[in-house]
């Protein structure tokens, strides 16, 4: 049996500039997902990024925020955006922009479950401003 236990300080920072703790991923045997825990300081933004492959699910355990969400092919401002607080759970497609706000006073803590393993192919990418011609925003040419 693998066991994991929270690191005292970050293991990373993601591309999107949160601070992540590994909690369970390939290095622990985990081969179609992971568990992560990510934080962001008060007053504090992550920069709009998406997958290609990677998929989420964000469940928000301390802190408070705003989350933002932008489909594949919507206008540029066309961006969806809900508070959250814990107990709150989204789920962040491929292909979707995304980013977070900590509006609160506090960190703000998330717990990140995805798959495949983070660290084995979630290919951050940073959100174009405006989609190369003939391309869906959120897509890269292959």
């Amino acid at each position: 049996m693998q066991k994991s236990h929270r690191a005292p300080t970050p293991d990373a920072i993601a591309p999107d500039g949160m601070a992540i703790r590994h909690l369970i991923d390939a290095a622990q045997g985990a081969k179609k997902l992971s568990l992560a825990e990510g934080a962001l300081g008060p007053g504090q933004r992550s920069a709009k990024v998406y997958h290609t492959t990677y998929e989420e699910i964000w469940y928000f355990l301390h802190g408070e925020g705003i989350f933002h969400l932008h489909m594949p092919g919507a206008e540029i401002d066309a961006e969806e955006s809900t508070q959250v607080r814990p107990g709150d759970a989204l789920h962040v497609p491929p292909h979707h922009g995304f980013w977070v706000e900590n509006t609160g006073t506090d960190e703000l803590i998330v717990l990140l479950a995805g798959a495949p393993p983070w660290g084995s192919g979630q290919e951050v990418h940073p959100w174009p401003q405006r989609p190369p011609s003939g391309q869906l925003e959120g897509e890269t040419q292959g």
